[in-house]
């Protein structure tokens, strides 16, 4: 899972100095917002009457629409929306033109999360500190408009998760906060060393912490301190092993670090232990058959793990088109392209009737591929 850093700090000037933090209520703001195609959604405390239609759990993700990482943030958001639709409210701001919104929106046009250009660019710097930002960013509230968490967007789903399960502690939200920035400022100031460091701090706190964990290993790995890197990441797995992303850190870590090779089998089984749900099983099986695809024991892997993994019968289209993609890379790798491409046949079916186009379109191309692989060796034969 690990991915490199896509974070874009930036300085800004501004009126406000201060950022909301964890337990504030900022309330309703009066710069302007201009929502595009969708309705405004509220930053204050929710009147049940005027708000009914509106979730308890509210989210601000301040983003670039031109960054790198803007689309893979969109695609990971509204996958989330889309199971958690009547318990979150999810709207994207930016500080960019209305034109760049636009081209963005127009891009994105399957993707039901609100979004707003802060046209006055008020708002951004209300809610974060004006010298050290982060983009992208989330603020998680809820119905009373008191801010719970806040953090970098790709970890928004687990604070909800957490939020929602009643674990996600403000206490200690109060208490990460300002090390966490601390951890920012000695990032925007080049030293890795103190990265380390305080990244360490944090993850004994909380060791579930994504950011924390991402720059320790940033920060250990371009200090050429592998083995560093791989306790802080083993570490965490020992103390909350049932979060998903920490297991593909480690496996992503396995991969790119040869002198880390002899811990495959213990990633692996470690992660097989664990009773993640049918989505996050098949990504696993992805990440396993794309970095290691010429080892024959992570073959074997992905495929006892698949073959452990439940199909309900009322599972989604998406659902069964993500397992049978799955499986037909799996029956790739084993040598029969005339089975995989019947799952990806299969697979393009569930797909369209899902109505998500990018995965249809993935799949007509494996399913492709692999027709055109076999049409190929008959020939030759």
């Amino acid at each position: 899972m690990m991915k490199k850093i896509l974070l874009l700090i930036v300085v800004l000037s501004a009126a406000a100095v201060f950022a909301v933090l964890p337990g504030d209520r900022p309330g309703e703001s009066r710069s302007r917002l201009e929502f595009l195609n969708c309705s405004p959604m509220p930053l204050g405390r929710l009147d049940k009457e005027k708000h009914s239609g509106i979730p308890g759990l509210r989210a601000l993700v301040f983003m670039y629409t031109r960054a790198e990482s803007s689309d893979r943030l969109v695609t990971l958001l509204e996958n989330f929306r889309r199971q958690n639709h009547d318990k979150l409210l999810i709207t994207l701001i930016t500080p960019d033109t209305l034109s760049d919104a636009g081209e963005f929106r127009q891009r994105h046009r399957d993707v039901r999360l609100r979004m707003a250009v802060d046209v006055e660019r008020k708002l951004t710097p209300e809610y974060m500190h004006q010298s050290a930002m982060i983009f992208p960013m989330a603020f998680l509230m809820d119905d009373s408009g008191m801010i719970l968490w806040r953090g970098e967007a790709v970890d928004l789903p687990e604070a909800v998760e957490a939020q929602l399960a009643g674990k996600l502690d403000l206490a200690k939200q109060k208490k990460l906060d300002p090390m966490i920035f601390e951890m920012q400022r000695y990032m925007r100031d080049g030293n890795l060393f103190k990265v380390r460091d305080q990244a360490g701090k944090i993850l004994q706190l909380a060791p579930e912490n994504g950011a924390a964990l991402r720059m320790a290993v940033f920060a250990s790995e371009s200090l050429g301190q592998i083995s560093h890197a791989w306790q802080e990441v083993n570490g965490a797995l020992n103390k909350v092993p049932q979060i998903a992303r920490l297991h593909f850190a480690a496996l992503d870590m396995v991969r790119r670090h040869r002198q880390l090779r002899g811990e495959l089998d213990k990633v692996i089984a470690r992660f097989d232990r664990q009773p993640f749900s049918p989505e996050v099983r098949c990504a696993f099986i992805e990440n396993l058959l794309t970095g290691f695809p010429f080892d024959a024991g992570a073959v074997l892997w992905a495929e006892k793990i698949l073959a452990a993994t439940p199909m309900a019968l009322n599972a989604m289209p998406e659902q069964l088109g993500i397992i049978l993609m799955v499986r037909s890379r799996l029956r790739y790798a084993f040598g029969d392209l005339k089975s995989a491409g019947a799952d990806a046949d299969e697979a393009v079916q569930y797909f369209k009737s899902a109505g998500v186009e990018n995965s249809r379109k993935q799949a007509e191309a494996q399913a492709a591929f692999y027709r055109t692989l076999l049409k190929h060796l008959e020939q030759n034969n």
